[in-house]
């Protein structure tokens, strides 16, 4: 299994970010393609040269402000416009690992059930059409959980099981969207679910207790029941809900998840890829050192 770390535009100059990773004992980057990506990056040369230096390898993040798929045909022909271009440019890195997606169309009439099934209908078959030239480039696309909770998750689970695309799990978007979703559903009087007690004060859904909510590893597992067979990418991070907001992309042991818990839980899936996506280095959000990085890196190799 290889562990990386994210990229992005904000960690220029890229020479340094790569010396940095590989030092903190990463094995791959996932680069975002966000604006004014990849269009600003005139040739790719030079960016699989230090790949090459630092013996790295990549895989892609598709940009985050390009709807992948919507219901309006508009939209999903205009986004598709841009997603070609960043096919095009991940096809120079024959060894990419993988391109990573959100699927989930920003759209308020989501939580309606009725409406839900005609946006998965439609939805889908962009997803065939996506695979399909994603297979011409000649590359593996997977698909992300984003803050749609499980219940809510079924245009993923149609992508993963009908199209070809694999699933990357990410820990902190299943957690948080979960507590979301309880906390609504309480507060609206939808009704709560069977409560759970605190273990050891490390609970992943202290917060939650609350409104019911399970602990992580049994949110984790119900993902798994349903798509261990295709998880290829498990992005990692560790989430906070006591003494300050909810906040996820926290370096790991430093937030309230049992990391050692949700990696066991993980662990019946056979990945390839572990991101390690923490932004911040500590819940008060400040920011992610390279040595706290390394031992991210390290603790999941020891858990692993």
């Amino acid at each position: 299994m290889l562990i990386g770390a994210p990229v992005w535009l904000g960690n220029r100059p890229f020479r340094q970010t790569l010396s940095s990773l590989r030092h903190a004992g990463c094995d791959y980057l996932e680069f975002s393609l966000d604006f004014p990506l990849p269009e600003c990056m005139r040739t790719s040369d030079d960016f699989r040269q230090m790949l090459d230096e630092f013996d790295l390898k990549i895989a892609f993040h598709s940009p985050l402000d390009v709807q992948t798929v919507h219901p309006r045909s508009e939209i999903f022909e205009a986004g598709m416009k841009i997603l070609k271009r960043c096919f095009e440019f991940c096809s120079r890195f024959p060894s990419a690992l993988y391109y990573n997606l959100h699927l989930h169309p920003r759209i308020t009439t989501m939580k309606l059930k009725d409406i839900r099934e005609k946006i998965k209908k439609i939805c889908t078959k962009q997803c065939e059409e996506i695979a399909r030239i994603g297979e011409e480039f000649g590359l593996t696309l997977t698909v992300e959980n984003d803050f749609m909770p499980f219940e809510m998750s079924e245009l993923i689970f149609e992508a993963v099981s009908k199209t070809g695309m694999w699933f990357t799990l990410d820990i902190g978007h299943a957690i948080i969207s979960d507590m979301h979703f309880r906390k609504q559903n309480a507060s609206s009087g939808g009704g709560v679910w069977r409560g759970h007690e605190e273990r050891n004060g490390r609970d992943a859904n202290v917060f939650a207790n609350v409104f019911g909510a399970p602990r992580a590893s049994e949110i984790i597992s119900r993902w798994m029941e349903r798509c261990a067979d295709r998880v290829l990418v498990v992005h990692i991070h560790d989430c906070a809900f006591r003494g300050c907001e909810k906040t996820d992309h926290i370096s790991l042991g430093r937030g309230d998840l049992d990391i050692e818990e949700v990696l066991n839980t993980v662990r019946r899936a056979d990945f390839k890829y572990m991101l390690v996506e923490a932004f911040w280095r500590n819940r008060q959000k400040e920011e992610m050192t390279y040595d706290e990085m390394r031992r991210n890196i390290e603790l999941c190799r020891s858990l692993l």
